[in-house]
């Protein structure tokens, strides 16, 4: 008992700091930052995707009563120039919008601060793009994510019986491959769905509802519960397949 609550929550220790390495090289991962005009700082976050079917809202933080600031952008696909709208400041908040585009559009844009007779443009000078995506119910990225880490957590789990002698591999990769089909085969597809504005209007094709990182995924894991039956060293195999998941993962992202 005592050797599975270790197991178990080594698991999960190695699954929340993988969340957050993956989460840390995702290249939908915001840019975010601090510019210092003097003894005063002004925070930003930039966002690389915008799931909404909204306007996007560019959100600065300062308390520098008299700063101003000028939102600039323009479509990455287009000839015509910058778009300059003049940010609101207000109980220390600078806000603009950019309207919202077509599903997939990509948008360039960056802001201009200016204050005291200085200037400074951030995130950079080019500017960042942004990719509008329709918006995704609360309940699907829900699910997507408990998908994502429960799976995550019960295939580390698994390659973690390479450290017990009375292992349980075979019954713990049915759960996890499980886990991982609802994910791969259910969620992603559903999630793209309302990604690309789809549903009720039009049907995706197959390589639009489908990741590459989560076929790969079944892939292995129908490799790797075969070979949990057929091999001699079950417990390195299983830890073989985790780490190839956990790889999966790094390289094709989630």
């Amino acid at each position: 008992m005592k050797q599975q609550f270790i197991l178990w929550t080594g698991a999960f220790v190695i699954t929340i700091i993988f969340a957050f390495l993956l989460r840390t090289i995702s290249p939908e991962k915001p840019v975010t930052g601090t510019v210092e005009f003097g003894n005063e700082k002004i925070s930003y976050k930039f966002d690389k995707v915008y799931r909404s079917d909204s306007d996007y809202s560019v959100m600065l933080f300062s308390d520098i009563d008299s700063l101003q600031a000028d939102l600039e952008y323009k479509d990455s696909n287009s000839e015509k120039g910058w778009i300059k709208v003049p940010m609101v400041n207000k109980n220390g908040m600078l806000t603009a919008n950019i309207p919202k585009h077509p599903t997939k559009s990509l948008v360039n844009y960056k802001v201009t601060l200016k204050y005291e007779g200085q200037s400074f443009v951030i995130p950079q000078k080019s500017g960042l793009t942004m990719k509008f995506l329709g918006r995704v119910s609360t309940q699907i990225m829900a699910w997507f994510y408990i998908a994502l880490f429960g799976g995550i957590l019960l295939g580390i789990r698994i390659g973690l019986e390479y450290f017990n002698e009375d292992e349980k591999i075979k019954k713990l990769s049915f759960f996890a491959f499980i886990t991982f089909v609802f994910y791969a085969m259910l969620l992603i597809p559903a999630k793209k769905t309302y990604e690309l504005s789809a549903l009720g209007k039009s049907i995706p094709q197959i390589n639009q509802l489908f990741s590459v990182g989560g076929i790969l995924i079944i892939i292995l894991w129908i490799a790797g519960m075969i070979s949990f039956f057929y091999v001699k060293n079950r417990r390195l195999m299983a830890l073989i397949v985790a780490i190839l998941t956990l790889l999966i993962f790094i390289i094709f992202g989630y």
